[in-house]
């Protein structure tokens, strides 16, 4: 009698680890195995999530990794290093919820994806290329709206 087969592998790509309960992912690379039901979570969190959770965007993430599978700044640094974060050149949250489609996007590492919403976090806005372009929030309207 045929079975169906179980995926217990983390997805990540080379990744050997068991994956979690409740996606695709080891803990390592994200993976959650427990639910929050707390509901601490901020209404504006509530909303952005639910905007990474819509199929458009799920489908829109695979085909950007799909074609840059790679970090773009760590390619910046000679190095190759799988991407696992879709990013937006301009923080979508501090424009507003038109520029969660509407913007630039780069394929980044955890710790460059970690790096670069620090920099937002004291207004600049990097694009990952060579060269290594900063923008701030005002340049959105010139670079986007083209």
């Amino acid at each position: 009698m045929p079975t169906v087969p179980t995926a217990t592998k983390c997805t990540t790509l080379g990744c050997k680890n068991h994956r979690s309960l409740y996606n695709s992912n080891c803990i390592e690379h994200g993976g959650r195995d427990e639910i929050d039901y707390t509901g601490t979570k901020s209404k504006e969190r509530r909303d952005s999530d639910g905007l990474y959770g819509q199929r458009h965007w799920r489908t829109f993430r695979q085909t950007q990794l799909s074609q840059h599978p790679l970090c773009a700044a760590c390619m910046t640094e000679g190095r190759v290093i799988q991407a696992e974060h879709v990013d937006h050149v301009f923080p979508w949250k501090q424009i507003g919820k038109h520029a969660f489609y509407r913007n630039i996007y780069q394929s980044l590492c955890e710790e460059h994806h970690r790096e670069k919403t620090w920099l937002e976090r004291r207004g600049t806005c990097r694009r990952y290329g060579n060269p290594i372009i900063d923008y701030v929030l005002t340049d959105y309207l010139q670079i986007v709206e083209m």
